[in-house]
């Protein structure tokens, strides 16, 4: 009995030790959100004197990108998922909210729709946007490279097809850091839509002046 008593001690502090520790709490997730432009950024008015109508269709992003963990990337094939830092929602459906709100800024329309909303169907303009690569690396750079496609009336001819590239630069490691360096990746795809559908306006309303010329 002597020998099992030293014995039966030890078992007990194995076990509360055991269930202390699963009583210790957790890390908490953190959550993180792109944001859109400043609404400090001046609208300009629409080139054909009413505001344009543009429908958003939604952004189709990488299948390693389609998780709640944020995904940076270590060396050139190495993935890696942040445990406590995720995307608060679909990052499909951030990418798309925010380029919506980007293009109302920059074109000074409200008449912004999001698929599959019936008046996106009658939108002056389409927009479809497929993310092909997105490389965040931590205290390096994020690095955005998307193909666009901007389609014209109801019956969606195909104005510009482009594959673009944008780049910001990070200072830190923070998660905090790389999703506002992607929000700003997607200000640059978002001027450059706008700057297309205004270029096209404009050629429409030369066109129509012309033609009313005597």
């Amino acid at each position: 009995m002597k020998n099992k008593l030293p014995l039966m001690r030890v078992c007990a502090i194995v076990t509360a030790a055991f269930w202390l520790g699963g009583c210790t709490s957790s890390p908490s997730a953190r959550f993180y959100t792109l944001n859109p432009l400043g609404h400090q950024e001046a609208n300009q008015p629409s080139p054909a004197g009413k505001p344009v109508s543009v429908g958003i269709a939604p952004v189709q992003i990488p299948d390693y990108l389609d998780r709640p963990q944020i995904v940076t990337r270590d060396g050139r094939n190495e993935l890696k998922l942040a445990e406590f830092d995720r995307w608060a929602g679909s990052l499909s459906d951030n990418i798309t909210a925010v380029l919506a709100e980007n293009l109302a800024q920059l074109l000074g329309t409200d008449r912004i729709f999001v698929y599959p909303r019936l008046q996106a169907e009658k939108a002056e303009f389409s927009v479809m946007t497929r993310v092909l690569r997105l490389d965040c690396k931590p205290g390096e750079q994020v690095f955005l490279k998307v193909q666009w496609t901007l389609l014209s009336g109801p019956e969606r001819k195909d104005v510009a097809t482009q594959v673009a590239s944008f780049t910001e630069r990070l200072n830190d490691n923070r998660y905090e850091t790389i999703a506002a360096a992607v929000s700003r990746t997607l200000e640059q795809l978002s001027r450059e839509i706008a700057r297309t559908i205004s270029d096209r306006l404009k050629g429409a309303a030369s066109s129509a002046v012309l033609q009313g010329s005597p």
